[in-house]
């Protein structure tokens, strides 16, 4: 039997707000709520889960959270409502609760995907935060996938998220690579084959897109043999490696230069111009004193650099 669209939302719940802040919402979950795995959906999903997402009802359809933590406390026995429990003794109870950062809101888009279930659209930045007593719903595996899914020109992918049903992870290049950008993490976790998987994925893409583009040209038969070669993509990484991790990461491939300070087989050695230091680097570098040493560096080095005397690089 088919359950109401209410019924449905109804059997999604896990808890309700207790606590609401800018930057922090904390929630009271129900007796009833998953305690390690959940079958709310339809899908068993690990749950109450750190980094795991939530939905809470709004104005435009769904504020979408993430659990930062998760507690427990003591208090007294709560009375069920419908329940005759009302003359039980006060012994303390453990009241399970966790702490969410709101991230953003998932929309209804108001048309269907291709199995014919409603497509969401998730759009980061809270407008309208909900209230205290409201209710905290568990994501559908659709809604899951969306929250990660969304977005435009994302056609890099990176991997999957565990935590989202699997869903795939796709980055837009043009907006990754235009910020500042920082990847974290402890040791160990991955952070040096997320940054070589980023190149590495990032190019491949590049050069698919430079090919389909050239294909799809209106070009004459000896054009179409030269534009069917493989394009590279104009772009240029710079890796400063002081652990050597990145080297064997990218040593399959023939355009990669490797340049180290002590050069060794199929590594060359790293020539750094002379002036590619500033006097404050060039001081502190060679200890001079401020009062000789120094504006008499500085002097020489303003010579090489106009070119009166020819020197070649330094090797450091």
């Amino acid at each position: 039997m088919s359950l109401s669209p209410l019924a449905y939302i109804d059997s999604l719940r896990i808890g309700s707000i207790d606590f609401v802040s800018p930057d922090e919402i904390k929630v009271l979950l129900d007796i009833e709520a998953p305690d390690s795995v959940a079958l709310n959906t339809g899908t068993p999903r690990p749950f109450p889960r750190i980094n795991g997402y939530v939905l809470i009802s709004s104005d435009d359809g769904y504020l979408v959270a993430q659990v930062e933590w998760i507690t427990v406390e003591r208090s007294q026995y709560p009375k069920r409502k419908g329940m005759q429990d009302f003359g039980l003794i006060d012994l303390p109870y453990p009241l399970r609760k966790m702490s969410l950062n709101p991230l953003g809101s998932l929309q209804y888009d108001g048309s269907k995907d291709e199995d014919g279930d409603d497509r969401y659209i998730f759009k980061r930045g809270v407008e309208t935060f909900p209230s205290v007593g409201d209710a905290v719903l568990l994501p559908t595996q659709k809604q899951l996938r969306s929250i990660v899914e969304s977005g435009d020109n994302r056609h890099v992918k990176i991997g999957i998220s565990p935590l989202a049903a699997n869903a795939e992870v796709r980055i837009d290049p043009d907006r990754l690579f235009g910020r500042h950008l920082a990847v974290l993490g402890n040791t160990g976790s991955g952070k040096s084959c997320t940054v070589a998987g980023l190149i590495r994925w990032s190019l491949d893409a590049a050069k698919k897109e430079c090919n389909k583009e050239e294909k799809s040209l209106d070009t004459t038969e000896e054009e179409c043999n030269e534009k069917n070669k493989p394009k590279e993509p104009n772009a240029r990484f710079i890796v400063l490696d002081p652990n050597g991790e990145y080297a064997h990461a990218f040593k399959d491939d023939e355009k990669v230069r490797v340049y180290a300070v002590e050069a060794t087989d199929g590594i060359k050695q790293l020539q750094v111009p002379l002036w590619f230091w500033n006097s404050a680097e060039w001081s502190a570098f060679t200890q001079a004193s401020s009062k000789t040493q120094r504006p008499t560096m500085i002097q020489s080095l303003r010579t090489v650099r106009d070119g009166q005397i020819e020197t070649p690089p330094m090797s450091e």
